[in-house]
């Protein structure tokens, strides 16, 4: 599904252990099956060169030795810091086991117990990073001194990328200053895991996700997409169908979302921009009714749209610089006429070639009122 990167469950909130860990029985060797589900994962992916990252929920609904609130007694000190020390054995257990992952990706690490450990917290990713040298550890990991998460108490980033954007989008590119980060979302809504009936709910299509994807690439961000299992633990139909038109739309249009970034000139309602070199790219997923496809470009732009043609379809498509002439307007416009027989089912690619401008816009008199 043109997946660059995937993210294994290693446990979820009720802490049942996809590995065989030793340092619990809630885990899948006692099962009739038996085996080490995340090794199967990790082997696998590894085999097709595409970079593992492990899910691992902190908190734990069934651990007797856990605690939400700040430990008040000295059980809950004793318990607490049990579970501490618990956990930081599964983590560095992850670590030995799968040395070729890339990255943890942390949840269930909102809770005021694990916030104010932060001593321990700084200790253990010190401990992680060394154990697998260039591990990605996102902001969800830890807090400061002061229980500020995501972000210390300076506005420093608490990890290698930020991580608060579950099943939202940052409003513009500056707000993420400069910082990596991915966007979580579920088909369902908010449906993680297994649901039993999904009757009645809304079910996001491939259309729904290719947007996401390239509002995300718009903005240097990755797009995370969670499948949930059915009830015998496969992916449900309707997400293997999403899946695959997924794959078939990024094989085409690849060009645009790997190496394609942040594009600095005004954003079109059209679609979503990236840039990769002096290739402009923009997924257009408002088709316009008329056929032409209008971009605006700063009046002094050193670069600016000279050839055209659509991902996936042979030729190239008309390009013509249009200077509209709205008084005190510092923009100048460039129209892309896509051809009146061009079809297409999903989101479509246009690739421009960006050049000189043919000519600097002509300077009109202001209106005077």
């Amino acid at each position: 599904m043109g997946a660059r990167y995937v993210i294994v469950p290693t446990k979820h909130h009720d802490g049942f252990c996809l590995w065989p860990s030793r340092f619990t029985e809630h885990t899948v060797a006692p099962t009739p099956y038996g085996e080490d589900i995340v090794g199967q994962f990790v082997s696998a992916y590894d085999a097709e060169n595409i970079d593992v990252f492990l899910y691992f929920s902190v908190l734990e609904w069934t651990n007797p030795d856990y605690v939400e609130h700040a430990p008040h007694t000295d059980d809950e000190r004793r318990r607490f810091d049990r579970f501490l020390q618990y956990t930081r054995n599964q983590l560095l257990e992850l670590t030995e086991r799968y040395p070729s992952i890339k990255g943890f990706w942390f949840d269930g690490t909102w809770d005021e117990s694990w916030s104010r450990e932060y001593e321990f917290t700084y200790a253990l990713e010190r401990e992680l990073r060394a154990a697998v040298p260039g591990l990605i550890i996102g902001s969800r990991f830890r807090a400061d001194e002061h229980g500020s998460r995501h972000f210390d108490s300076t506005g420093r980033l608490l990890g290698d990328y930020e991580q608060g954007w579950e099943r939202k989008l940052p409003p513009s590119f500056e707000l993420l200053e400069g910082h990596d980060w991915d966007c979580v979302t579920s088909i369902p809504p908010n449906g993680w895991a297994y649901l039993k009936n999904i009757d009645g709910l809304y079910l996001k299509t491939a259309d729904d996700l290719i947007d996401l994807l390239m509002r995300c690439r718009s903005m240097n961000g990755n797009l995370v997409i969670n499948f949930g299992p059915d009830g015998q633990g496969r992916i449900r139909p309707e997400e293997n169908e999403i899946a695959a038109a997924l794959a078939q739309w990024t094989r085409t249009n690849e060009d645009a979302i790997y190496p394609g970034r942040h594009v600095p000139i005004p954003r079109t309602p059209l679609g979503h921009l990236t840039r990769s070199d002096r290739t402009l790219y923009l997924t257009v997923v408002n088709r316009p009714v008329n056929d032409i496809v209008r971009l605006t470009f700063p009046k002094d732009s050193s670069e600016v749209p000279v050839e055209a043609r659509i991902l996936g379809t042979e030729g190239q498509v008309a390009v013509r610089h249009t200077d509209i002439g709205f008084d005190l307007d510092p923009y100048t416009y460039y129209d892309i006429r896509l051809p009146h027989d061009f079809t297409s089912t999903h989101a479509f690619v246009i690739a421009m070639t960006l050049g000189d401008p043919p000519h600097r816009a002509a300077h009109l008199m202001d209106a005077a009122m």
